[in-house]
């Protein structure tokens, strides 16, 4: 389904394959050669949404440009099936894997692979011909990679980045976690139903 959403139609390369059961919604610009398959969503809730030449958007992939920060992905990007790019760029010639999850503000610099299941947190720059490996969290400029048995320390070190203040604008370290939730909920159900069709 090709979808206006907030007055702005997508623009799809007339080479370009979109699978019928995908979602493209937005202002959304697709390039020559790429190849959209099945339930992938690619939306622009309140940030633009670019895809370069010749790349493949996966089974169930989500691709969304949010709050201040577009997704781009340059030439010949493979996003996995069940991947989440959300707010992030992405460089040339670079995989997303299986499952892989990349956040708002993040960089994966070109020639990067970031295997099944692993995470890039936000703010999160990802040097050029690296790896991040499968199931480890990436957090930080520079890049630490923490393996999944020190997840807790990623959360930690995510916290001293500031989440909220990456993706939303506005800190949220003087709440408790249960108030962070709520504030996030709170922010977004607001921002989204504001910027409905």
């Amino acid at each position: 389904m090709i979808e206006t959403r907030r007055g702005a139609k997508p623009v799809i390369h007339p080479d370009c394959y979109v699978a019928a059961s995908a979602v493209v919604a937005g202002e959304v610009e697709i390039a020559s050669g790429t190849a959209v398959l099945d339930g992938a969503v690619i939306v622009a809730e309140s940030a633009p949404v670019r895809i370069g030449t010749e790349c493949v958007i996966m089974e169930h992939a989500v691709i969304r440009g949010a709050g201040r920060h577009p997704a781009i992905l340059a030439d010949r990007v493979l996003v996995g099936p069940q991947a989440h790019v959300t707010g992030a760029r992405i460089d040339e010639d670079c995989l997303i894997a299986t499952g892989a999850t990349v956040f708002s503000g993040s960089r994966v610099q070109a020639g990067s692979v970031v295997a099944i299941g692993a995470i890039v947190h936000v703010a999160t720059v990802v040097p050029a011909d690296s790896q991040v490996p499968m199931q480890n969290i990436a957090v930080g400029d520079p890049m630490i990679i923490y393996p999944p048995d020190q997840a807790r320390e990623a959360h930690l070190a995510v916290k001293e980045l500031g989440f909220t203040s990456n993706v939303f604008g506005e800190s949220t370290s003087h709440l408790t976690m249960r108030e962070t939730n709520a504030w996030i909920c709170r922010t977004y159900s607001a921002a989204l139903r504001r910027h409905a069709p």
